[in-house]
């Protein structure tokens, strides 16, 4: 793949400017579309479905928040493994054990006010975390580890807000 910046001739940085991404997206497409090489035979439409494939991927990692922050990370030889990397900041990890009781014991009540209250704060917390993350990868002096405890932070809150969201689903239901 690749580089999802050179792709879409952005910055090299962790905040994007999302209509120009959007624009190019589109434009890519157009201009990556399978009809569009009908005509020039099989192996021309292949290599044009291979190429919007990256292009769907670089997309999809300029405009997730966590996975440009790992990209960027990883591109200064920071790695990720998703099934090991944790935080490793006590406070925070405790912050994780009352954010998950929260909402276990919110989702156990079936108290809809309670878990809008709760995704409200999940919000928050993301976006502060969020902000963590552009503050972490702006200085050029943060250190390697602590960058990538507030990606992973984000990471948490993403996840829990998502678990927010399938529970509020579940509340709506009746389960």
């Amino acid at each position: 793949m690749n580089d999802p910046f050179e792709q879409f001739d952005l910055p090299v940085a962790f905040e994007v400017d999302r209509q120009r991404l959007d624009e190019r997206f589109r434009r890519l497409q157009a201009e990556l579309h399978p009809d569009r090489f009908v005509r020039q035979g099989d192996q021309a439409r292949r290599m044009a479905a291979a190429v919007a494939a990256d292009v769907n991927e670089a997309y999809a990692i300029l405009g997730d928040d966590y996975r440009r922050a790992v990209h960027l990370l990883e591109r200064t030889g920071v790695t990720f493994d998703p099934e090991r990397d944790t935080s490793q900041d006590i406070e925070f990890i405790e912050a994780q054990i009352e954010w998950r009781e929260r909402l276990e014991e919110t989702a156990a009540s079936s108290d809809a006010a309670g878990l809008e209250a709760v995704a409200t704060e999940l919000a928050q917390a993301r976006a502060e975390a969020r902000a963590k993350v552009a503050d972490a990868l702006k200085e050029p002096g943060t250190p390697a580890a602590d960058a990538k405890d507030r990606v992973l932070e984000l990471r948490f809150f993403d996840r829990l807000l998502e678990e927010t969201k399938r529970t509020r689903q579940n509340l709506a239901r009746g389960k």
